[in-house]
């Protein structure tokens, strides 16, 4: 990774920590409100646009997050080029796949598929 990558990285990095940590702070204060109330109430509350769009951000910008964090990782302890290319890319695909599975699950039960 060149210097202004490096850079990038490093501030992409601290960025999203603290998006996560207030989205994470909202997410927290929202189910303990919602302490107690059946799935269609949770429902109905994740069926507002702006739960929604918070929650869908809390999980982009988690799956994000990790992809760097774990990228990091992969540079330090995997040092053959061919196995760090592959890994680097079994990262994106898996952060990606993932995100977009949690992505639907948030998408059914605000709009209730």
């Amino acid at each position: 990774m060149t210097g202004r990558a490096a850079v990038r990285h490093w501030r992409a990095q601290r960025v999203s920590a603290l998006a996560l940590i207030f989205l994470v702070l909202w997410l927290v204060a929202s189910l303990l409100a919602h302490l107690g109330a059946d799935r269609a109430q949770v429902q109905a509350w994740l069926g507002q646009p702006i739960p929604a769009v918070l929650v869908a951000a809390l999980v982009v910008v988690a799956f994000f997050h990790l992809a760097l964090g774990v990228r990091v990782v992969l540079e330090d302890y995997v040092h053959t080029p061919w196995r760090l290319t592959t890994a680097l890319m079994a990262n994106h695909v898996a952060c990606g796949a993932l995100a977009l599975i949690a992505l639907a699950a948030i998408a059914t039960l605000a709009f209730g598929w």
